[in-house]
């Protein structure tokens, strides 16, 4: 699967998928992938004002601007398990959370002044000593736990942390559960008190 089907993919599973999310949870993948040693698709990532982008997906896809994207081919094809688990870990923040999340992280910021490309090496440099990076390898016949994503809110609130802590659940499941519930609660206490938007 390449990276043209993995955006077709990506699109028809996680619905209203926008230009901007399609590019971060490709680099994601990109990226994670790389840290798994299993490796199955290519692209070139850039430094680019609002986060890493892959130039090709950009340009194929600039036209819908900040809306969902539509009107895709349907493909049957499913990715390796790995970008699947990748997905599910990341699907679920909204694309503003994940762009501000690849801001906080040290090859985007490294590489932006210049809006290079930023190589293989720095990616896996960085990201394998993040802890989703224990996730790694993916084993389904051994109990393991589970090692949720670095989020943008974990960067900013790192001071009300032991430097040391890492949260972890026993499952994806589990976290994906607690995502949900807290979104529902942030939602009741926004239309609550100041009937905001709903948190997507």
């Amino acid at each position: 699967m390449d990276k043209f089907t993995l955006s077709i993919y990506i699109v028809q599973h996680y619905e209203g998928t926008t230009p901007m999310k399609l590019q971060k949870l490709l680099y994601y993948c990109y990226v994670w992938q790389l840290v798994a040693g299993k490796k199955s698709f290519e692209a070139n990532f850039e430094a680019w004002q609002h986060g890493p982008v892959e130039p090709d997906i950009y340009y194929k896809y600039k036209h819908f601007g900040r809306e969902p994207i539509t009107d895709m081919d349907f493909i049957s094809a499913k990715p390796a398990a790995e970008i699947h688990f990748i997905l599910e870990s990341y699907a679920v923040l909204s694309a503003i959370e994940l762009s501000k999340t690849t801001h906080l992280e040290n090859p985007w910021k490294k590489y932006v002044k210049e809006g290079g490309r930023i190589p293989d090496q720095e990616l896996t440099a960085f990201y394998q000593q993040q802890p989703f990076a224990w996730n790694f390898p993916l084993n389904n016949k051994t109990a393991q736990k589970y090692y949720p994503p670095k989020t943008a809110g974990h960067y900013s609130f790192t001071f009300d942390m032991k430097k040391d802590y890492v949260p972890e659940y026993s499952s994806l499941e589990e976290y994906l559960e607690g995502v949900k519930t807290a979104k529902k609660q942030l939602n009741e206490i926004a239309f609550e008190s100041w009937h905001c938007e709903p948190v997507s």
